[in-house]
């Protein structure tokens, strides 16, 4: 069973990411509340896996088009989903995912959930991550 779950990991990139935290605050001059992003203090983690997949992503056909892409990350560390992921890089250091005008792409959060062994003990964490639009920066 050892020999499969090493198998299993081997199949998987390994990665670094930044995690930004998100704070809940509301707009002075319109009221409305909002997330802001702390992108100048972002947590490292380390993650495996990852791939975006077309076949995987959703298009919406309501009043705009929208075709979001997902990213599928295991880490030994838990991220809240109030925040957001970028940089996600490979193991020598260069960003994985740009969008056309040169900037990272940013991914939310879409869920976090544990990955447990035999004995009800989590060994990873599955995160989700959809891919945030252009005009959502």
């Amino acid at each position: 069973m050892v020999e499969l779950v090493r198998l299993m990991a081997m199949k998987r990139y390994e990665l670094r990411a930044e995690f930004y935290t998100a704070t809940w605050t509301q707009d002075p001059d319109s009221g409305g509340f909002e997330y802001v992003y702390d992108y100048d203090n972002p947590t490292r983690i380390k993650c495996t896996g990852g791939s975006v997949r077309p076949w995987q992503s959703i298009q919406d056909f309501e009043k705009v088009y929208q075709y979001r892409d997902y990213v599928e990350l295991f880490s030994p560390t838990e991220i809240p989903l109030i925040g957001r992921v970028g940089k996600v890089k490979n193991k020598a250091g260069e960003v994985l995912w740009r969008e056309d005008d040169g900037q990272d792409t940013l991914f939310d959060v879409f869920g976090c959930f544990p990955v447990n062994d035999l004995n009800g003990r989590p060994t990873d964490f599955r995160i989700l991550l959809a891919r945030v639009g252009v005009d959502d920066r």
